[in-house]
């Protein structure tokens, strides 16, 4: 599976070998692992053997965000679980490498392109996040792109603590999306013009 999603500033493509050097980089900088679960240097031997596992597994996913322009990757995001039946999954792997890219017009070009794809090509009902509960600045993020904390049954109660970190489950409909895919597409355009 190769797929390469274009944006106008923003290039979305799967995970591979030549981003390995730059993910290991990010996801080992302790200011960008504080929230993840991942409590453990990430080495190069590791990030292969993941690969091949992620190879042969087709639940899961994980897009390279890279800048258009420049050509610069910048940050990942992915999705697990993916259940087709169910029409659900996870979606994560969320990491922006390069501060440059916060609050970017790429990022937010990005996570679009992503999303679209996870919608249309996988017919995506719901979508579930898993939050670290002190990271407030990501759970202001996902409300405006559609999520709300997941009041009813849990989907996924093995996320709600790994690896020491106590996480919420917030979920988004496909209708939450086109709804706040609408305002951010408007935010966006001003970019272009």
């Amino acid at each position: 599976m190769l797929n390469r999603l274009v944006g106008n500033f923003t290039v979305a493509e799967d995970v591979a070998p030549k981003y390995f050097a730059e993910i290991i980089k990010w996801r080992n900088d302790p200011s960008n692992n504080r929230f993840l679960n991942q409590p453990f240097v990430l080495t190069m031997e590791l990030q292969w053997k993941w690969y091949k596992k992620y190879l042969a597994d087709d639940t899961q996913g994980l897009f390279v965000l890279i800048d258009k322009e420049k050509n610069i990757p910048f940050g990942t995001l992915g999705f697990t679980d993916y259940n087709a039946s169910e029409r659900t999954l996870i979606q994560g792997r969320a990491l922006v490498g390069v501060d440059l890219y916060r609050a970017s017009p790429e990022l937010t070009e990005g996570y679009l392109l992503v999303n679209d794809y996870l919608y249309e090509n996988f017919s995506i009902e719901m979508m579930y996040i898993h939050v670290v509960n002190e990271n407030k600045k990501v759970i202001s993020l996902n409300k405006r792109w559609g999520y709300s904390l997941n009041s009813s049954k849990i989907k996924f109660p093995k996320e709600l603590s790994v690896n020491g970190l106590s996480q919420k489950e917030y979920l988004r409909s496909k209708e939450a999306y086109i709804h706040a895919r609408e305002k951010i597409t408007g935010i966006l355009n001003c970019y272009k013009e």
